[in-house]
């Protein structure tokens, strides 16, 4: 690679030089001997092969040449800076990007509320989103390809940070003409010969889990159907009546403006109440990105809503 036919130090002088009239001036302001700005300006003009300033005992005037340049130098300095400034605020956390994976039962919408006021107060740093199952998505997190997860908690390793986000309810989407679906609330036990459809947008393996935890004492073994199809799907299914399904509740609404009245959204309750979802955001302590430092920070900073 050939060397630049020219150095920040020189562009600096010329500059120096441009501003302040003299190669004494430019010397003075920049804090050194004037043989100095003297000798850089001499070698910048040898290396290009043409002179930039027309000297005389009254200073140093630009040439035609040399008025375009001094402008090319000024652009050029001032990328410099702000490479510079960008860079001390990368270093700082205060500019960069900043990658979550989230759990497909997760609304992005209320995980970006949570984020809005380091959004409001970083607004150099960047929010880049995926999604996937929370097995998938903690895996990544320990391979260090996404900086934060927000997942169910439930077998997270010891290793990772987790702070607690918030509790989802969850509920039974029935057919309109269930038996059940005239009730005001069912048990588990009322739903022990019912067979479960899960979804790969449902938290499968937290469902899959809680289902065998609540029935799995009873003598009849639970029956759970698994689809590789989303949340929306699933519920098709259940308006056919080839199972139940359940649901986070913050769906609710989503899955209502899209099935209207056409299933029946029935709560869940036994002696310990209604059951729930657990969720947090999950982080690595080593993570060196200095943006997912600075947003680590904030979390522990803030308490997790109700």
């Amino acid at each position: 690679m050939r060397r630049p036919p020219f150095d920040l130090w020189q562009l600096l002088c010329v500059r120096a030089i441009a501003e302040q009239g003299s190669i004494h001036g430019a010397a003075r302001f920049l804090n050194t001997r004037q043989s100095a700005v003297s000798r850089s300006l001499h070698n910048l003009e040898e290396r290009l092969n043409v002179r930039l300033f027309t000297r005389s005992p009254a200073g140093a005037t630009p040439t035609a040449f040399g008025e375009e340049f001094i402008l090319w130098t000024q652009m050029i300095l001032d990328n410099v800076a702000g490479m510079n400034a960008r860079a001390r605020r990368t270093g700082k956390g205060e500019n960069g990007q900043i990658s979550i994976g989230i759990q497909t039962c997760v609304l992005p919408g209320r995980l970006s509320a949570f984020t809005a006021e380091f959004r409001a107060t970083h607004p150099d740093i960047i929010f880049r989103y995926s999604e996937g199952t929370g097995k998938r998505l903690v895996r990544r997190l320990q391979r260090g390809q996404i900086d934060f997860a927000a997942v169910t908690r439930r077998n997270l390793t010891p290793v990772l940070r987790v702070m607690p986000l918030w509790s989802d309810r969850i509920v039974a989407a029935l057919s309109t003409d269930h038996p059940l679906a005239t009730r005001r609330e069912i048990s588990w036990q009322d739903l022990r010969h019912e067979t479960f459809l899960i979804g790969r947008d449902n938290a499968g393996h937290d469902f899959k889990e809680l289902i065998r935890r609540k029935l799995g004492e009873t003598d009849i073994h639970p029956r759970i159907r698994h689809h590789d199809i989303g949340s929306n799907r699933v519920v098709a299914l259940v308006q056919n009546k080839e199972g139940i399904a359940l649901l986070p509740a913050s769906w609710l609404p989503l899955i209502r403006d899209q099935h209207g009245h056409d299933i029946a959204i029935m709560e869940i309750r036994d002696a310990g109440g209604s059951s729930h979802l657990e969720f947090g955001i999950v982080w690595r302590p080593d993570n060196e990105n200095p943006c997912a430092q600075s947003f680590a920070r904030y979390i522990e900073a803030h308490q997790p809503w109700p």
